[in-house]
């Protein structure tokens, strides 16, 4: 089912140092995306940014995913580009590859539905398998915490997530809440992927809040209705 295939490929776009971002076309539908409050995109024209950029989009394949556009915390960024530190929070617009099979209200619902049942061994042992062939030494996943669906707007978005801990190379380990929010335009399945740094209890509800205000003005911007 290709709901199960999101669901997992959803899991499967785990943590990265990269980011980008354009406008895109999925076929003849079109999919608008701009920067969230805060976020800023990199430079077409830096051979350093596109580098990057080919980087996460190799790695959004491997889930099943094509990237739309990618944007990075702007303060991260200008930090980044004056010393070279690693850039934790970003937000990713990514199409899945294959678009519905049965009505979209269905496909999202039936898509949470297996978020909720969590993955199998096999599916689990294939997401590890993808992290370390794209991490190029670069990162080493340590280990993830599901956090499962958080939240759900029925047959309109999906809510889920994880905690991550990682080593990044010239950064040490670092704790993420990587949040998603899983929707479709058209026919197309869309993921919304989020990146936020882990403080305390507190870094999860926030970052799911704002992961909601994201949604929503992308929800808005391509004149999709709940």
């Amino acid at each position: 089912m290709r709901g199960l295939g999101f669901a997992v490929g959803i899991f499967c776009l785990l943590i990265s140092r990269v980011a980008h971002s354009e406008d895109a076309r999925l076929g003849s539908l079109g999919v608008k995306v701009s920067p969230p409050d805060g976020f800023c995109e990199l430079d077409k024209t830096n051979k350093a940014d596109m580098a990057l950029f080919d980087g996460f989009s190799n790695y959004s394949k491997v889930g099943g995913f094509s990237l739309i556009a990618l944007y990075l915390d702007c303060r991260e960024l200008d930090a980044s580009r004056k010393s070279g530190t690693f850039i934790l929070t970003k937000v990713a617009f990514a199409s899945f590859m294959k678009p519905v099979d049965r009505p979209p209200s269905q496909y999202i619902s039936d898509a949470c539905d297996k978020l909720r049942e969590g993955l199998s061994d096999e599916q689990k042992a294939r997401a590890s398998k993808y992290v370390t062939e794209f991490s190029k030494g670069t990162s080493s996943l340590q280990n993830t915490m599901p956090l499962g669906v958080l939240d759900e707007v029925k047959g309109a978005v999906c809510y889920s997530g994880q905690l991550i801990k990682a080593k990044v190379a010239n950064t040490g380990e670092i704790t993420a809440v990587y949040l998603t929010a899983g929707t479709t335009v058209g026919n197309q399945p869309v993921g919304i992927f989020q990146w936020t740094n882990y403080e305390d209890a507190t870094s999860i509800a926030t970052a799911l809040a704002n992961l909601k205000t994201i949604y929503s003005n992308f929800a808005a911007t391509n004149g999709k209705t709940e």
